[in-house]
């Protein structure tokens, strides 16, 4: 056994010095790239959603902030830049990763890529019955196919809101070429997809990365970008055989920062806060307009 793997297991909790054994799990452009995609989405969800419900109570006072809709919907327009930066960024990291050597088209199809496998399948029955207390837990890898699950659904959501969004945006140019109710269409799409995207962020999203008992009230890998050694062998053992007394392994400091507890803490809190209002408003709008349906066909 090695000497790093040795001392996780019978240290496996921060030196005196601060310092414990981590493995480099996200790149400084990774997490640039995630602080551009989150002030975008928060930009975006707080400026869109009132302007999508401008008579609900909570909206006026938002819209107020924004200087009005014409306010709102240009910081909306800025945010949806962001937001689109945050996907050319991903995009032009794995370029030039792959430019430089450091990514290889294989390595999507390795164990430990973020791309879904079958294995991952397997994973679904084998957690469930975990959670049972039937079985053991699955091994996972790098990623866990909940964690995949949030990558497929960012991609997906960003390419339905940022088309639709575009062709909102800009729609005399798509009308040279598109029919006329594709604009109406997009509308729809893409105010329902920001609701669906909203409501998985603030709840799924923030549940499986934050909120778990372990790192509450934040999770430091998304501003350290390492994660303790005896945390992958805890949730990702299937990637702790491979990475641990490796030359992946090195020690540092622990521990988040005055100012991300901060910026964390305020994420969390206006996130609920607005998924609460934004989902209390469009059920009572539903049943607003199921009443209304039901009131129809009585008459």
């Amino acid at each position: 056994m090695s000497a790093a793997t040795t001392e996780t297991l019978e240290h496996p909790e921060e030196r005196q010095d601060g310092t414990t054994l981590v493995v480099r799990r996200w790149s400084w452009w990774a997490r640039a790239t995630h602080a551009v995609l989150a002030a975008g989405v928060f930009g975006l969800v707080l400026t869109g959603m009132p302007m999508h419900y401008a008579d609900a109570f909570w909206a006026k006072p938002l819209l107020t902030i924004w200087g009005g809709e014409r306010g709102a919907a240009a910081v909306h327009k800025v945010c949806a830049i962001a937001f689109i930066a945050s996907a050319v960024m991903h995009v032009a990291g794995m370029a030039i990763a792959w430019v430089t050597g450091r990514f290889k088209i294989r390595s999507l199809f390795h164990e430990d890529s973020i791309v879904p496998r079958w294995t991952d399948v397997k994973q679904i029955g084998q957690q469930i019955r975990y959670l049972k207390d039937q079985g053991p837990r699955p091994e996972f890898a790098r990623f866990t196919f909940w964690e995949k699950f949030d990558y497929i659904a960012e991609v997906w959501g960003l390419l339905i809101i940022g088309l639709t969004g575009l062709v909102m945006w800009f729609p005399d140019r798509f009308l040279e070429f598109l029919p006329g109710w594709l604009v109406n269409a997009a509308r729809i799409f893409h105010s329902y997809e920001a609701i669906l995207a909203m409501g998985f962020l603030f709840t799924v999203h923030y549940f499986n990365t934050h909120l778990r008992p372990e790192v509450f009230p934040v999770d430091e890998v998304i501003f350290s970008g390492n994660i303790p050694l005896h945390e992958i062998q805890e949730r990702y053992p299937g990637w702790y055989t491979r990475v641990a007394g490796s030359s992946q392994v090195f020690r540092a400091k622990t521990g988040t920062s005055r100012t991300a507890l901060l910026i964390s803490g305020f994420y969390l809190s206006v996130g609920f806060l607005i998924l609460m209002l934004v989902m209390t408003t469009a059920a009572l709008e539903a049943i607003r307009y199921f009443g209304w349906l039901l009131g129809g066909f009585t008459e």
